[in-house]
């Protein structure tokens, strides 16, 4: 199963595009999001590539991880760059809000 990192997803509704975006493209099998986590499973032969365009098609942000984004410390979890955190913490629904103001 290729991991995500998702990004911009803020209820459940969010969660669920994300899910809907990705099971329907060719060659998933499973997904499984968390808005918890800000995570995705994908199981399939569907390309990488593919799948984060979906992802960002459906108004969100995705990268793969382990593709130099996350790295294991030494208590073997997982930690994240301040840069990572912030760029995850950023409000993107609020000016696309007031743009349609």
């Amino acid at each position: 199963m290729k991991q995500y990192n998702i990004t911009g997803m803020s209820c459940a509704a969010c969660q669920a595009r994300v899910e809907k975006a990705v099971s329907k493209l060719p060659g998933v099998s499973d997904c499984s999001v968390s808005l918890l986590t800000n995570s995705m499973g994908v199981e399939g032969s569907a390309n990488s590539s593919d799948i984060i365009n979906a992802v960002e098609n459906a108004g969100y942000g995705a990268s793969l991880r382990g593709d130099g984004q996350k790295s294991k410390d030494n208590t073997g979890t997982f930690s994240q760059s301040f840069s990572e955190a912030e760029e995850a913490l950023k409000d993107k629904e609020t000016p696309l809000l007031k743009k349609g103001l």
